[in-house]
């Protein structure tokens, strides 16, 4: 079944890093289309990187298994993550699966990616960055050069600005794209 990055394209001003502030326990909301009957699920799902869901008929577990209301057929998504032998005694659903964004002065412009997704059964589609994250969860960065950090970080119709006092200067993320992207 296909993998698709959800990838990250900004204007990045005097800030870096670029992640949900929640990490491994920070879900993401998206809408997804059954592959099998083209029908999108009237509401975007939640997909917690932290959930450990068993699928039907014994094939494992994912951290999102769901029913297309249409035609009943099972869909599943699960985050590919690190494996845990590189961190000392660390579990699935303990290392978080989100990449920071940190994009070098001269690929500004280009597309990053924030994770890696399994999809069975489903295609995703884009989504915003404002309800990307569920509940209450926030974004972080820090100061490019200052290193000062940036928790609660919320983006208003894909942009966010704020003041770096170490740096002197306003920092702020606008522009921001999304995309679904196999890899």
């Amino acid at each position: 079944m296909p993998n698709l990055a959800l990838q990250v394209r900004a204007d990045f001003e005097g800030v870096t890093g670029l992640v949900p502030e929640d990490g491994v326990h920070a879900e993401i909301m998206f809408p997804v289309t059954c592959i099998s009957c083209h029908e999108t699920h009237r509401n975007p799902v939640s997909l917690d990187p932290a959930g450990d869901v068993e699928m039907q008929k014994g094939r494992g577990t994912a951290n999102l298994v769901m029913s297309c209301a249409n035609c009943r057929r099972e869909m599943s998504a699960s985050f590919i993550v690190p494996k845990p032998g590189s961190k000392k005694d660390a579990k699935p659903g303990e290392i978080s699966p989100y990449h920071e964004i940190a994009p070098v002065a001269d690929a500004r412009a280009a597309w990053h990616t924030l994770c890696t997704v399994e999809f069975r059964g489903m295609n995703p589609e884009d989504a915003q960055v404002d309800t990307l994250l569920a509940g209450d969860a926030k974004w972080a960065c820090r100061g490019d050069e200052s290193g000062t950090p940036f928790g609660d970080v919320e983006f208003d119709e894909g942009e966010w600005h704020d003041y770096d006092d170490k740096a002197g200067d306003e920092v702020g993320i606008t522009e921001v794209k999304l995309q679904w992207k196999r890899v």
